[in-house]
């Protein structure tokens, strides 16, 4: 106690904590403000930003938009590889223009069957 304590004056609550052996009242305020702190930081954990929610929904997100990715990488590969195609060869613009204009050369004769 301390000295400048009068003889029946009593210590507050939150003296009479470390006054006597106050251990078990102690070790149960200790585990109850524990067990607060767990929640608060469980909760922290799953729900707020960078959370583990956040972090499952950004791998789906990147594994989409990786999805998305390689199939346009094939596309532009196969458009630049027709590029190419087109560069080198007249062949190419040739077989080009017959298959998507009708275009026929000089001396040649178009024939277009029609199935009943």
């Amino acid at each position: 106690m301390p000295r400048s304590m009068r003889k029946g004056q009593r210590l507050p609550f939150y003296l009479r904590i470390f006054a006597g052996d106050h251990s078990r009242l102690l070790s149960r305020a200790t585990v109850a403000i524990l067990l607060f702190l767990l929640i608060v930081l469980q909760i922290r954990l799953w729900s707020h930003d960078g959370g583990i929610a956040s972090i499952w929904r950004l791998n789906y997100e990147i594994a989409h938009q990786t999805q998305e990715n390689e199939g346009l990488r094939e596309r532009n590969e196969g458009l630049e590889a027709e590029v190419a195609d087109l560069k080198q060869g007249v062949a190419a613009v040739e077989e080009r223009a017959r298959a998507e204009l009708g275009m026929i050369r000089k001396g040649e004769t178009f024939f277009q069957t029609v199935e009943p």
